[in-house]
């Protein structure tokens, strides 16, 4: 194996080294949880130095080295080093279930394969180590006997079965399972086929779990394989228009969630709905074409769902409605300060990071010559707004009587807020930001 060829493998290596370490380390009966969940963020932000050392270049006949993978790469990595921040603030929960660091090691693994990938066995490969994790780590999250357990179970393995099925049809139409290949191909109904069956898949694993926050590195992951694939084909002899797909996949994305938070009342599910609203407009700058308004969107999107996730992670209940948050603002005035402000960065208020993000898709959308989704996303955005206000009024009611006093959870509170103040700095100075977004090339 070449220098190049081991420096696009390295960071998956780096996970896969980390998460069999910390399943070791979690066998012994004293072995602490929170010792674990600290051990695997750390592993987790090593990861993203090492994807920063190695740079863009290089690479191999499966995995590449791009700036879009590396920015994937270091994205992935930070979203898993906040995921097992917050589970260090739950010790209780992770007293019982230790293994969950090793676990978001191995799905995070899985992450940076998907992204990096540029075969497509490799791409499956990489979507099955993601899923099969995240499918124990959100079943354990869900309370006991939630049908929901069954459904994130059953959409992944349908998912992946169609992912499978497209590739196959892919490799059949080409003969070819790269990417490379994918750009040579003719027109002819099994290569159009094949390709949107892949892209179904694909898609579909989005939807598994938008209401925890292990749910964000699969979102992350798959979205970047899909950016790369739409990439891949958009070009080269074929020169595929995936406008029209994307835009109502926007569409689609953008319309549901409001519609389905208006009568939802169980607080998970609707800061689940908030979030794929906001990979709504994700969709939107790829279908303008736009990568780098799309990974500014995707890192904004990180943040604000981690935000909101950890705000709301502090309730007694493991599924909550909006009347158990009442007299959370005066029990916990900095977990609630925390989740509005991060509520008004998803609305795309201004000076928070989410209205930039949404003026940087809605002008790659104008330009575009797609008024019609900038008119959806703004109303979208009223309906997100909604959705926000009545978890954060709710906070506000006067507390019940029987209402049980959630616990402290002083780390959790405290990386809501770090969130929180990240997505008002990042609104104030973007700099950074755009600059690397501006990065992403495939």
């Amino acid at each position: 194996m070449s220098a190049a060829e081991l420096s696009a493998i390295a960071p998956a290596l780096v996970l896969a080294a980390g998460a069999a370490l910390t399943a070791v380390l979690a066998i012994p009966r004293q072995s602490g949880p929170r010792t674990l969940a600290w051990i695997g963020a750390l592993e987790s932000v090593a990861v993203a130095g090492v994807a920063l050392a190695n740079g863009t270049g290089g690479g191999s006949p499966s995995l590449t080295r791009d700036g879009a993978s590396v920015f994937f790469v270091v994205l992935i990595g930070i979203v898993t080093a906040v995921s097992c921040v917050l589970a260090a603030a739950e010790p209780r929960r992770m007293a019982r279930s230790k293994d969950e660091p090793a676990l978001a090691l191995f799905a995070a693994c899985g992450a940076v394969v998907v992204v990096s990938a540029v075969d497509l066995v490799v791409l499956f490969v990489g979507l099955a180590l993601l899923a099969i994790p995240l499918y124990v780590l959100t079943g354990r999250s869900a309370p006991a006997r939630d049908e929901g357990v069954l459904r994130h179970f059953l959409l992944g393995a349908t998912s992946s079965a169609v992912a499978l099925y497209g590739i196959a049809l892919l490799y059949a139409a080409t003969g070819e399972t790269g990417y490379a290949g994918l750009g040579r191909a003719t027109h002819n109904p099994l290569y159009l086929a094949g390709l949107g069956l892949t892209l179904a898949g694909l898609v579909s694993h989005v939807a598994i779990a938008p209401g925890h926050r292990w749910s964000v590195v699969i979102n992350v992951a798959v979205i970047g394989a899909l950016l790369r694939l739409v990439a891949a084909t958009a070009t080269g002899e074929v020169g595929v228009d995936w406008q029209v797909s994307l835009a109502s996949l926007a569409a689609f994305a953008l319309a549901v969630p409001a519609v389905a938070s208006i009568a939802e009342h169980r607080v998970r599910r609707l800061a689940g709905y908030a979030t794929i609203s906001q990979l709504g407009f994700v969709a939107v700058a790829a279908a303008s074409a736009a990568l780098p308004a799309a990974a500014f969107a995707l890192a904004t999107y990180s943040a604000q769902a981690l935000g909101l996730f950890a705000a709301i992670a502090i309730l007694p209940q493991r599924s909550p409605v909006l009347d158990d948050l009442a007299g959370l603002a005066r029990r916990r005035p900095l977990a609630v300060l925390a989740l509005a402000l991060v509520a008004l960065g998803l609305v795309g208020v201004p000076p928070t990071v989410g209205f930039l993000a949404k003026v940087y898709v809605f002008e790659a959308a104008i330009r575009a010559q797609l008024l019609w989704l900038v008119v959806l996303g703004a109303l979208a955005s009223v309906a997100s707004a909604m959705a926000c206000a009545r978890i954060v009024l709710a906070c506000f009611a006067p507390p019940r009587l029987d209402a049980v006093a959630p616990p402290r959870m002083r780390a959790g509170t405290a990386v809501a807020l770090v969130i929180a103040i990240a997505v008002l700095a990042a609104g104030l100075a973007p700099g950074a930001l755009l600059d690397t977004a501006q990065s992403v090339r495939f």
